[in-house]
This record gives C-alpha cells, structure tokens and sequence, in this order.
C-alpha cells in the first residue's frame, strides 16, 4: 500500500472527525473511531491490508523490525486440499513507529499460533516449532529448520502457542491442551511427552523440559519477576502456580490442576460488549459472558498515567473487546479484579462485530501493539452446528488485517533504539530499563553473543540500586557460565524479596552448591515474604538434609491460609508424611489457648492442612510408612478422650482419598486392622464412618458394628423428623453400604418434600452405584427433585453409557421434557455421537447440535416478519403491560423471573426464540414448581429458598410464600417455565421487535 494512503484511511478507521470525543459528561471513557476505551491509552492505526492480513501474534526483532503472524489458512487450511497457508509478514517502521515498507517473509506454515525473536531470524509456533532466518538481506526468509517436532495439531485454539522468553533464560511455550511428544527432528528417543503441560526449551543447552500444567488456551504472559499468567476460554485469568517437576518428584502428590483461575468476578465473568450481539450458536448462556479469552498482555511501565502499569490484558474475540484486571498480591499467588473505573465496561471495546482481537505484544517504544484478525466469523466450525453452518460465511474477512498501536496518553512513545547495533558492554544497563521488551531483548542478545566472558564486567549491574538491573543480570550471568556461590548468597540477602525468591529459582540449576548454602537456604522458611518462603518450600524438596522437616513444618504453621503455600510444603516432604502428620497435630494441640474468634480461622486452615497432609500419608502407604501411620493412629486412639474428635475424622478422611491411589497386601492390611478395629469401637458416630470408610478402601470387608450402624442409619436417613445434619450424616454412612443394602433408600430421598440439602446428599452417595435403577429412579422421579439439584442429577444421567438409554427413553415419552434438560453443546453430542447401541441414532432424531425449540416452525416465520429495526419507547410500554408483573428491567416490573435489565449482550434472534418459547431451554433456577397445601391450596411460583422446615415460593406479581412443609401434600415440578406460551397472540411481529429493543437498551 502507497505509505501516502494510510494517514486517510487510518483517519477514517479509527479518529472519525475528531481524535477523541467524551461518550457522556459523566463517562471518562472516551470514542477514537468504532472503538471505546480508557481514557489514559490513546488508539491509532499502524498497518492494515494488504500490508497485513489475519495477524495473531507479532514480535520485535533488536533492530526494531516487527514481525507478524498471519494464520491466513483459519479455520481449515487453504483451498479445497486444506493445505498450509499460514505466513509471516516483516514490517519495517520508522523512528516514530510509521510504517515504511511490508514483506511477506515466509509462507506455507500450518496454522501459525505464535512467534519469537531468536538469534538473526525467529521460531514460530506452527505444527512445530520452526526457525526462519533471512541471510541475504532481502527480507525473504532463506533458512527453515525445525527445531522441534511432535506437537499435536487438532483445532487451531488449542495448537501450541505463546512463545515467550522467560528471565529464566529458555523460551516458553503453552501447550494448548493437545499434549505430543516432542523432540529433535530424527531424535524421537530423546524426546519428551507434554502430558497435560507447558514447555520451556533451553537453546543454549538444547534442553526441553515440562514447566507447569497448561491452561489449554491461547496466551502467555510474565510479570517483572517471572511469574506467569494465561487463559482457557471461559477462564480469561489463570495463573500458572506449581511448576510439575516439583509436583511430581515424590509419588503420592494429589493429581490437582496447578494453573487456576484467579478472577474475582468470575470463572466465567461478565463482559461488556458495544458491538451488536450476535446469536451464541452452541452456548446460548455464555452470550455476555468470556467465552472465547486468548491473547494477552502486560501494561508496561510506560503507562503510569491512570495507574495502569503492570495491569494484565486479556482479548475476547467473540465479543470484539480487551479487558483489563488489575492483580493484587495474595502470598504466591494474586487476585484479578476489575479496575473501578471499569465494573461495567471494558479496557477497549468496539462497536465493529469484526474486530477480533487476538494478540498483544510489547515494542521497542514502550507501546503495546494489538493484533485484530477482522473476520466476519471467528468461531471454529467445528463448534457450530452442523444444521445451521451454511448462514455463515466461515472465511469472510480472510483478506483482512488490522495492527493498532497502544500508547499511554500525555506521553511521548519511548524513540525505537536498535539493540542489534549496540555493543554487549552498552547492553548492560538496559537490563534494568522500565521497558520490559528493552530487558528481554537486551538479556537475549547477551546470551546469544557470548561475548562477555570477565565477571569484573559485571560488578556495576551486580551492585547496581535497581533491582530489575540485579535480578536480570544473575540470570546473564548464569547463562553464561559466570556465576558463583557467593553471588547467590549475597542475593539470599538481598534486600528486596524478588531477588531473594529469584536466588531460590537459580539454586535449582546448581545441586553442586547446596551442601555450602542449604543452611541460609533453610533459615529463609523464617523470611517475612511469603513468596520467598513459598519459593523455599519447592526449594527444600531438592536436597536430603535431616533440618528440613523442621523448616517446612514452620512454613505450614505460618501459612497456613495460604493454601497454595501449604501444597508447595507437600511437594517437598521426602520422608513419611506420617511423621510429619504427628508435627501438625501436636501444633493443633499447642493452639488450644488462642482467643474464639481467631481460633475459628485458625482451626478451619489446620483442618484443611491436617487433611492434605493425610491424604499424602494415605496416598504413600506401603510396608515402610504403614509402620509410621499405625504408631499416629494408635496415639490419636489412645488420646481420643482429650483430643477433638473431628480433627481425628478429617485425619482418616484424608487419608482415605489418599489411599484410593494404592493397593496394600495382606501385610500391610494385618498390620493396620487392630487399630482401625479400635478406633471403630469410639462414640463419635462421624468418626466411626470415617474409618469405616478407609477400611472399605484398604479392603477390609467387615469391621465391628458397621451392619447394626448401617440398618439404624437407614431408618434415620428416611426419618423427616431427625436433624437435617444427623439424615445427611445417615445418608453418607447408606453410601457405604452396598446398591442391594442402601439403593432403595436413596432413590427414596428424591422428593419433592424432602429439603434440597436431603436429596443433594442421596445424589451425591447414588454416583457411585453403576445399577441401572439409579438411573429409572432419578427419571420416575424427576418431576420432584429441587431446581438446583437438576444440573447434578444431569450430570449424574449423563456420566455412564447404561443410564443414557433410559434418559432417551424418558424424553421420548414426555416424561422428561427436553426444554427443562437444558442440554449445552457438549451434552447433546454425548448422546448424538458416544452413546451406545441405538442410542446415538435415537438421540438424533430428538435433537441437534443446535439449541433445539419445540416452536421452531413459528420461531423462524416470526424472525422473517419481524421489521429489522424497533422502537424502545414502546417496547416499554409492551414490557410494562406483558412482562412486569413476572421481570424487572431497570425501575420497571417485579422480580419473579430473571431481571431483564440490559440484554444487549444477547442478539435480537436470542430474545426472539427465549420470548416465543419460554420452553426452549430453561435455567433451572426457574422452572416452575407446583405445590398443593394440606387445605386445597394450589400454588405454582419460583423456588426462592429452602430450609428443613419450609419452602419459599415467589409468585406472580411479587407475591412471597413460605410453605410449611408438614402442610404440603405434594410438591413437584410441571417442567415448564413459569412464563406461559402464546405471547405472540397479543403482539405484532413490529410489536416483539419493539420490546426486543427496549430490552437490549442499556440503563
């Protein structure tokens, strides 16, 4: 494109008439062009087609170049043989970051996710991971080699993808969720199988290594210390917590998930869309919801106006916006919350349907860039519906592109300097810069080099008053072979905590220095941080020395609530975790004298700490450690008079889920029998079901009294007269019970009079019976199992091939409807594509992959009638008169139903087909319940709360009714929504559109 053309249609793209304009007077937010954004970030144009097309990821080379992803053969390949026709675009800016010139650099790469700068060219991510290099400076790339291979390749979300540089000197990719076993091309011997985890690759060491349990999303970012962040669709903030070689070095770890999210505004948090809402074709609830998280970014340094610096930033290509949480430390871990200025709007969004952002990217300026891929239709095809795929146009926008540049407001942009060009001696202090890409590329280009060879070059980074200047010259030194004990030990005492955590991270490539340091290493378990007590917790499972115990029993005691901090200890317990079990409950005993009111947390954390470490003694019992578990359990027995028998039942809990893992023989199992017969014989009933519980796990078959218990807890758990908590305690012990003995009185519990927390027990203890008269119970009954016991009993149906027949049966005669199943995309094709015999073909001729509608001739004939514009002011008017008496929206109605109040993350077609056919698929939240009191009384309303003695019904019009269970006859769904059918008979097609606007208006 001529470079005289882009300030125009950079003009018309994104300034409008004027740069920025304020929305409201009392909205800071402020309009560039289609897009709203924070007010401290100014939007503007860089490149766009033809000079970029696709782009999903970009990286700075040192000499300024960018170089861009272009997965130009989304979703299936291109042309009709689906072959690879992804490239790599290399654009080159001026001083002021303009674009002067593009050129396609490589071509034919199979779905290309992401790239890194790497010696004179760059790997990217595309099936494997392959280097490109241009060695005759004409900006075409004229080296490919695969550097490593085996990477599983499925739907291009889940390829491998977030190729960063770590200050750990390796490059880090995300796994994506499709595992492989990768290794050098020709070399599958020496190769390493990913098992559900991240990578890292040591270039200078030719070293692949598994780093920490993947997300299976798409983005990778680092803070300034090294920890990582990425995200999961649904879950747009994870944080990468425990790295799995110290998980997985002693056996018996529990099989947790690491990388979690840590949003506090929800695993699946609202978004706050301006584009139009378009129709969710296979999870209708995830409209307004992330759905689709992937791309991330780290605000740099450079962004101090409006306090931005630091804050991470994660893209939604479904719903055109990039939003922004700021992280608040908690220990070793942070929380993402929502800016304030932020609860009810995004970082950036765009009114465009086809802004797609997919990538954020740090510069050589102090901006951050974002990639928009403008597709007309981003969602993979395989997740749409096979019925309605010929609306979309799946590849329109394939000759589209956009990169826009973020840049702080009332700042000048850092001037782009060529790091290639610099001596090694003149890269040095640029370790400690605020730019994060001047630190990296400057780190990299060291080691790379390897042209500083004298420590003496080092003193004045070493001694240096920055700390990001200390911390990135260790890791240089480190990497190039200069680095002693005594620099380590020095940075164990260094003032600032993430030096001191960094020294710990460093240790673990040199065992030959811990006999000289274990003794500082140690005594930082006593540290005032709690992340580098954290980093010293993974630290003490590296190295045998008989002090250890003592400083991880510390670390428990003094982060306790912190429960990342109490797994980090478990990973690093070498020897039994019986004996240390005994530690922590002589701590118990020694906090007995602290005040109420702390005592209550404190309790709570110890309960949950005694139980992870019996899980672990239960998880490592053989003939060894049995010997330890009999002396601890022998002397909480002998003690039960004077010790709290509920932290005795939470010890035999634990290590019940513990032992599930392991298979003892007959040794082991004589060994342990006098005790566990003991402890059966004490009066706490809780406690006697606990080691009933591990004996049936050890393979014991019988132990005193469980039969004479088992009959009484029958009778009790059906007794409605007892204790809710006493009939739950009795369901848990029929669940140990065999389906002849117990399954009768399970199925029993499901009733509509029974309280909720009665039959979410008897469902729980049912998933482990396989008969399939679970399954004919929980159907005959369904009419009377709670409104959020529904999606348990569902799952609980759907979990085993035998129960799927029975479900199909029952939809076919009506005795299920399948409105009320409220099936999500997942569940429908488990039936439609896995089930067993005839049920696949049965299940299809029910339903399909799209959400299904027992109205759909009506629904489509009203959306062709149905004008394409409406007329809010009198959709309020029709919402005041047809919908208020049951929903709210704003000021305006009662709240029986859900509050209607701003739908305009819900498109027109959505409403549409929820209004028509209430039925179609209802939140379980509000279906309908039909009660019959003792006098004659007929009631139909919304469970609105449930106790043991009452039930809450909320009526039309407001009306609240407590039910006295002992007068209710029956009380049972009619498995409809409270809202009727027939809303068309009183409306117009102009009428529905006229209400569909008003209710997509926002407050």
């Amino acid at each position: 494109m001529n470079p005289k053309v882009i300030p125009l249609i950079l003009s018309m793209l994104v300034s409008g008439k004027a740069e920025t304009q304020q929305i409201q007077s009392k909205d800071p937010f402020v309009e560039t062009g289609s897009f709203r954004h924070h007010p401290a970030i100014h939007m503007e144009l860089v490149a766009m087609e033809p000079d970029v097309v696709d782009p999903v990821a970009a990286s700075f080379g040192a000499d300024g170049s960018m170089y861009v992803v272009e997965m130009r053969d989304y979703p299936y390949g291109q042309g009709p043989t689906g072959s690879p026709g992804g490239t790599i675009r290399k654009l080159l800016l001026d001083g002021e970051g303009r674009l002067r010139s593009s050129h396609l650099f490589a071509t034919g790469l199979s779905f290309p996710t992401s790239i890194a700068c790497y010696r004179e060219g760059i790997l990217v991510a595309a099936k494997d991971l392959i280097y490109l290099a241009d060695t005759d400076g004409d900006h075409l790339a004229d080296v490919r080699q695969v550097v490593l291979t085996g990477f599983n390749q499925k739907v291009t979300d889940s390829n491998f993808n977030g190729l960063r540089w770590g200050i750990d000197n390796r490059l880090h990719g995300v796994n994506g969720g499709n595992d492989g076993h990768i290794h050098e091309p020709g070399k599958p011997e020496r190769g390493l199988s990913l098992n559900g985890a991240d990578f890292t690759w040591d270039p200078w060491n030719q070293r692949t290594a598994r780093s920490y349990h993947t997300g299976g999303g798409f983005g990778l970012v680092f803070d300034d210390y090294g920890r990582s962040f990425t995200t999961h669709n649904i879950n747009h903030m994870l944080q990468r917590i425990l790295p799995v070689e110290a998980m997985e070095r002693f056996r018996g770890f529990p099989a947790l998930h690491a990388t979690v999210n840590i949003s506090n505004h929800g695993a699946m948090a609202r978004i706050y869309t301006i584009s139009k809402a378009e129709t969710r074709v296979n999870h209708p609830e995830q409209a307004g919801f992330f759905s689709s998280s992937g791309g991330m970014g780290i605000l740099p340094e450079t962004f101090r106006h409006g306090d931005l610096a630091g804050d991470l930033l994660v893209c939604d290509v479904v719903g055109n916006l990039v939003h922004r949480d700021v992280l608040h430390g908690h220990g070793p871990t942070f929380e993402a919350r929502r800016a304030p200025e932020e609860k009810t709007r995004e970082f950036i969004a765009s009114k465009d349907n086809a802004f797609r952002p997919v990538g954020l990217e740090p510069g050589p300026d102090g901006c951050l860039y974002l990639m928009d891929m403008q597709r007309s239709v981003i969602e993979h095809p395989d997740y749409i519906p096979s019925q309605i795929k010929g609306r979309y146009d799946i590849r329109g926008g394939q000759d589209r592109g956009r990169i826009y540049r973020i840049r702080p407001t009332g700042t000048e942009a850092i001037q782009t300097r060529d790091l290639a060009s610099m001596s090694s001696t003149s890269l040095i202090p640029l370790l400690g810069e605020p730019n994060r890409w001047s630190r990296i590329t400057a780190q990299r280009l060291l080691l790379e080099r390897q042209d500083i060879g004298k420590r003496s070059k080092w003193k004045g980074a070493r001694n240096s008053s920055n700390p990001l200047l200390r911390m990135h010259s260790l890791w240089v030194m480190h990497g190039l072979n200069l680095l002693q004990p005594e620099d380590i030990l020095r940075t164990l005492e260094d003032t600032h905590p993430g030096l001191r955590s960094q020294a710990m991270r460093l240790l673990w490539d040199h065992p030959e220095w811990w006999n000289q340091l274990w003794t500082k290493i140690q005594a930082l378990a006593w540290d005032n941080d709690p992340m580098v007590r954290f980093e010293t917790a993974l630290m003490l499972g590296n190295h045998p020395h008989p002090d250890n115990h003592l400083a991880l029993m510390h670390i428990m005691r003094l982060d306790k609530a912190r429960v990342w901090s109490r797994r980090a200890v478990l990973t690093s317990l070498r020897t039994s975790p019986s004996l240390f079990l005994a530690g922590g409950w002589r701590h118990i005993h020694a906090e007995r004298s602290t005040p109420r009111a702390i005592m209550q947390t404190t309790e709570r954390h110890n309960m949950l700490g005694l139980e992870e470490i019996a899980y672990l003694a239960g998880a490592r019992l053989d003939s060894e450690s049995c010997i330890d578990l009999k002396k601890i359990l022998e002397l909480n027995e002998r003690e039960s008079a004077t010790i709290d028998p509920e932290a005795f039942r939470v010890i035999l809990a634990g290590i019940k889920r513990g032992a599930e893992r392991v298979s003892l023989g007959s040794y082991e199992r004589t060994l342990l029998k006098p005790v566990l017969e003991s402890i059966a014989r004490h009066k706490s009933l809780p406690l006697r079901k606990e080691v009933w519980a591990l004996s049936q796990t050890l393979g014991f078959k019988t132990l005193p009294g469980f039969e004479v218990t088992l009959k009484e807890a029958l009778i009790r758990a059906l007794d409605n007269k007892e204790d809710p908590s006493e009939r739950v305690l009795a369901i848990e012990l029929a669940g140990l019970g065999s389906f002849a003995q117990s399954g009768k009185t399970l199925i029993g519990l499901l009733k509509g009079l029974e309280p909720m927390k009665i039959q979410e027990s008897a469902l729980k203890q049912m998933a482990s019976y396989s008969s399939l008269d679970i399954a004919h119970g929980i159907i005959e009954r369904w009419r009377e199992i709670g409104p959020g016991l529904r999606p348990m009993a569902i799952e609980l149906l759907l979990r085993r091939k035998d129960f799927h027949l029975p479900l199909i049966q029952a939809i076919e005669n009506g005795d299920v409807k399948l409105g009320e199943l409220n099936l999500d995309l997942e569940q429908r094709r488990l039936l439609r594509r896995y089930g067993r015999g005839d049920v696949k073909k049965r299940a299809a001729a029910l339903f399909g992959d799209e959400e299904y509608s027992n109205r759909k001739d009506l629904l489509d004939d009203w959306l062709q009638n149905m004008p394409s514009q409406g007329r809010g002011q009198h959709g309020a008017v029709i919402f005041k008169e047809q919908c208020a008496p049951c929903h709210r929206s704003g000021d305006m109605g009662m709240a029986v139903g859900p509050d209607l109040t701003d739908m305009s993350h819900r498109s027109v077609e959505d409403l549409a087909f929820n209004i028509l056919d209430p039925n179609m698929a209802i939140n379980p939240s509000y279906v309908a319940y039909e009660a019959e009191t003792e006098d004659g009384e007929l009631l139909t309303g919304i469970v609105t709360a449930q106790t043991p003695e009452s039930i809450s019904l909320l009526l039309p019009q407001g009306i609240n009714r407590e039910l006295p269970r002992d007068q209710l006859v029956t009380f049972r769904s009619g498995g409809l929504s409270l809202m009727p059918e027939g809303l068309e008979e009183r409306l117009t097609p102009q009428q529905l559109r006229d209400l569909i606007s008003f209710l997509q208006e926002k407050p």
